[in-house]
């Protein structure tokens, strides 16, 4: 009689897989590693930084400013960063290779279109892009999928100035036919760049960001001397009209943010919630530029505070931007680096901070 153990090991490894999908979920919430960590693949031998990332779930189209091909100045260049946490061991993990399902690719494709249409001869910094769906009307019935709000800065005239493309439909919910293809995203091209004058000045203006209202914008200037961050009260504005209705805006008022501003350069502010994050070169940091972030009380912002050296190193750390996953404890925040140990010039890193 011949014996076999064949039999035996595949029950083995059948009541082996059985368990494993039994194993309780440990983990309901992940965390985002609190070390910096560099973003790998996503960065080159040259300089990359000033992100954006609209709102998204794990996998995050990231737009950033790179000098990537030996270029002299700065484009934007479109890559994508996808994280996730096991709910059985909590491990982190990421990738600049996610996934792409038909619909994340649909929805993050016109993003890379944007990138195309505003890149100059000149320097692209400081993107900033907000979904009209998921950021801006979020009243669960909203149409406008895969369409844009995109601010940014460019110096192809001369200085910084602040600018403004989109790519809102007034008729989100029909497809259109391209080569035969029919596609909800098929004719989702952005505008040529329009100035946004109320905020440009003769001197350097750039890195804007709306507040959690969106009725204020914050940005950095340097028309007083120094750089400092100033914010721009809007009239009400319906989320569906910001693309038509802030180039036209005049005698828009502005005033320095005396608890945000110091003596020395303050840049790069960005809002998330009742937290704004920036980079400064201020006395009593760890040295070149830091970051540091204040709170809104409801009527104003705290005094800031540096990140301290489990973020900030005697090199400059700069253009931070958060995201916020409701399964995570903590917040991500990316920004870039020109430390030791990067692939050359500014990286770009993440790292999980305090909610």
């Amino acid at each position: 009689m011949k014996f076999t153990l064949l039999p035996l090991i595949g029950c083995l490894c059948l009541l082996v897989m059985s368990c494993e999908k039994l194993r309780p979920m440990q983990y309901s919430q992940g965390t985002f590693p609190d070390v910096v960590t560099n973003l790998g693949d996503i960065n080159s031998v040259d300089d990359d930084y000033n992100s954006a990332i609209p709102a998204f779930g794990s996998v995050m189209p990231l737009l950033f400013s790179s000098k990537r091909g030996g270029r002299s100045d700065f484009n934007f260049v479109k890559e994508s960063l996808d994280y996730s946490f096991s709910r059985s061991s909590g491990v982190f993990s990421f990738t600049n290779k996610p996934y792409w399902g038909l619909g994340v690719l649909e929805e993050q494709t016109p993003i890379g279109w944007a990138a195309d249409k505003v890149n100059s001869i000149g320097n692209e910094l400081g993107p900033y892009i907000k979904s009209y769906e998921r950021d801006l009307i979020k009243d669960g019935m909203s149409r406008h999928y895969a369409e844009y709000l995109m601010l940014f800065a460019s110096d192809r005239t001369g200085n910084l100035d602040i600018y403004l493309t989109h790519n809102y439909k007034d008729n989100p919910a029909s497809t259109y036919t391209v080569t035969g293809n029919t596609s909800p995203i098929s004719n989702k091209t952005f505008v040529d760049p329009i100035p946004l004058d109320f905020l440009n000045s003769t001197a350097d203006d750039g890195y804007p960001t709306f507040d959690k209202s969106n009725g204020s914008i914050y940005f950095t200037s340097n028309r007083a001397g120094t750089f400092d961050i100033y914010k721009a009260t809007l009239p009400t504005i319906a989320p569906t009209e910001l693309q038509s209705k802030l180039p036209a805006l005049s005698d828009v008022a502005i005033e320095k943010v005396a608890e945000l501003s110091s003596t020395a350069d303050d840049k790069c502010p960005f809002i998330l919630d009742n937290t704004l994050v920036f980079t400064s070169n201020r006395p009593g940091g760890l040295g070149g530029y830091d970051l540091y972030y204040s709170k809104w009380d409801g009527s104003r912002w705290s005094a800031p505070v540096n990140f301290g050296p489990t973020v900030n190193t005697a090199s400059d750390e700069y253009r931070p931007i958060l995201t916020s996953q409701p399964d995570y404890t903590n917040q991500l925040m990316l920004f870039s680096s020109n430390r030791p140990g990067g692939k050359g010039g500014f990286d770009l890193y993440m790292v999980g901070i305090q909610k």
